[in-house]
């Protein structure tokens, strides 16, 4: 018998506040030290319970990316920005392959990146700038230091936030939940082929280059520039599964 449907997953009510939560924080809306609004304001917000954005709170307590401070001048303050990536639940709408994330990728990239330099500000600029800080900081100060997983994670929420900020950019409100949902299929794969010292510093190097090509705005540099961030995934990706990505494979053929 075929199957034409998937299993339908239903959040419970403090899963989806503790999700949404845990995305404010990986993509930079809420940094590390910083307060949290009320218990009360946030189900206001969201429009659920306190008790059920009291339980949201715990979720994320455990797994280390906030802690409660009782007492006055506490509250509930960000631990960690670096989230972990299987936290998330998977979106309906999902690739059934890497070669169709990486697809996309190549659709909307360029792009935004283009648009981008019509439409950014200097407030567009200082978010890009300040993921860039973000991640420069976690590497190590040599390359002879062990790269830890967070440093890794955290270079590549850097990226994340590069994008989104450049899709912000845009002034499109469904260019960017599009890049958001692009991302989440995407992150999976940087993390399977950012390992070592030199690609994490690369790819922070090619944002950088990004963003400075984009001050620029000339079209043929971030072209250049742009194309220089796809293929470095999808070269890595090749390398790591041994075989050619499908647009790759038809060039072949032809």
């Amino acid at each position: 018998m075929n199957r034409h449907f998937q299993p339908v997953r239903v959040l419970l009510p403090s899963e989806e506040v503790a999700r949404r939560l845990a995305d404010a924080i990986r993509t930079g809306f809420f940094r590390i030290g910083s307060r949290l609004p009320s218990e009360r304001s946030i189900a206001e917000q969201m429009q659920v319970s306190r008790p059920t954005v009291r339980e949201a709170v715990k979720q994320l307590v455990e797994a280390d990316l906030l802690t409660v401070r009782p007492g006055a001048g506490g509250g509930t303050f960000v631990a960690s920005e670096v989230v972990p990536l299987d936290f998330f639940t998977t979106p309906d709408i999902k690739p059934t392959s890497f070669d169709e994330a990486i697809e996309v990728r190549r659709l909307i990239l360029p792009w935004v990146a283009q648009i981008a330099s019509q439409y950014a500000e200097e407030a567009d600029f200082e978010r890009m700038r300040e993921a860039i800080r973000f991640g420069r900081n976690a590497l190590p100060s040599s390359e002879t230091e062990a790269v830890t997983p967070e440093a890794i994670s955290s270079v590549i929420i850097a990226t994340m936030r590069f994008d989104l900020a450049l899709a912000q950019a845009t002034r499109n409100g469904l260019v960017l939940h599009l890049m958001e949902l692009l991302l989440r299929w995407v992150e999976p794969m940087r993390h399977d082929t950012l390992h070592v010292y030199a690609d994490l510093t690369l790819s922070l190097d090619l944002v950088e280059t990004m963003m400075q090509t984009i001050e620029s705005a000339d079209p043929e540099r971030i072209t250049e520039i742009t194309e220089r961030r796809l293929g470095i995934l999808e070269q890595a990706l090749e390398k790591k599964t041994g075989r050619k990505l499908r647009r790759n494979r038809r060039r072949l053929v032809d």
